[in-house]
């Protein structure tokens, strides 16, 4: 009898798996082909010459010297600091503006649903529609934002050229593009890690005599700081592969002080053929975002406190 009931409990166990198992494999073939194979193909092209037209052929290490240390490697550098400007600058902005955002949200009643959608709207508008507008906008003879700006009586200087400015409005209106899409989802998630909170740490708070302030820093922030790490982990992410604003909008120009990474990899890939070298590129860029997410990992268990 014990033996009859363990063989059924064996079959439905192998049963369970199976089912399991079948459901998971496109899922699990999918990620395979797509994520890992693809990435170690990338990794294999960037080792060989290749246009796409004609054979591979191996040339080592050499597709990194170009990048690194050739007399054509400025271009590299160029797009390779222009992308930490980039991070330097999105990365806190939104974080911060985030809390903000997610603090506004928990503070607002009335009509409370609507504000939330507002801010949340941008987040569900494609990237290239909302680049494509703000380009408009930016327009240094038409655009909508200088007609305001002059008429609160600031003079014409090169930022007020924006997308045509090569001393620093181009990025600038790149960033605001991309500051401006990502702050309504960050606030969000700061809004359900400000909801997480128990109350009970404000009301012994307010027992102790402490000023909106002190609880702010000595409360609010600590214990949002699980979802500041998630919050920032994405943003570096996001910001570090950032291409279709800057490709709608300004395309690297001008004078390549908007050319990113991500925008360097295609241009090289689809426009000079040159795959070997762009995989290259992408394989470096892959190394620099394991190492600042394996800094990040690293501070998380300095900096992260869970209730």
């Amino acid at each position: 009898m014990a033996g009859s009931v363990s063989s059924r409990l064996r079959k439905r166990k192998f049963r369970d798996n199976f089912i399991v198992g079948v459901c998971l494999t496109p899922s699990v073939a999918i990620i395979l082909v797509f994520t890992y194979f693809a990435f170690l193909f990338c990794v294999y092209m960037s080792l060989h010459n290749w246009n796409m037209l004609s054979p591979m052929r191996f040339i080592g290490l050499e597709n990194y010297r170009t990048a690194f240390i050739s007399e054509d490697s400025g271009e590299f550098w160029n797009a390779l600091k222009n992308t930490f400007i980039y991070v330097a600058f999105a990365v806190p902005a939104c974080v911060v503006l985030g809390l903000l955002v997610g603090l506004l949200l928990d503070w607002i009643v009335f009509a409370r649903g609507f504000f939330r959608l507002m801010l949340f709207l941008p987040v569900i508008v494609s990237m290239v529609v909302a680049a494509t507008v703000w380009k408009l906008l930016f327009d240094p003879e038409a655009g909508e934002i200088n007609r305001i700006i002059f008429f609160l009586g600031v003079r014409a200087s090169h930022w007020t050229m924006w997308t045509k400015d090569p001393a620093g409005g181009a990025m600038a209106a790149v960033l605001i593009v991309g500051i401006w899409k990502r702050i309504g989802y960050n606030g969000v998630l700061f809004l359900a890690g400000l909801k997480n909170i128990s109350e009970t740490y404000y009301e012994a708070a307010t027992i102790d005599g402490a000023n909106p302030v002190q609880k702010f820093f000595k409360i609010t922030l600590p214990l949002v700081s699980p979802t500041t790490f998630i919050v920032t982990m994405l943003q570096f992410f996001s910001a570090f592969k950032v291409v279709e604003s800057i490709m709608v909008m300004t395309n690297g120009g001008p004078a390549k002080n908007t050319d990113v990474l991500v925008l360097y990899i295609y241009n090289n890939a689809f426009s000079y053929l040159k795959m070997g070298y762009a995989s290259a590129i992408s394989v470096i860029l892959f190394v620099i975002i394991l190492f600042f997410t394996i800094i990040q990992l690293v501070l998380e268990k300095r900096m992260v406190h869970y209730q």
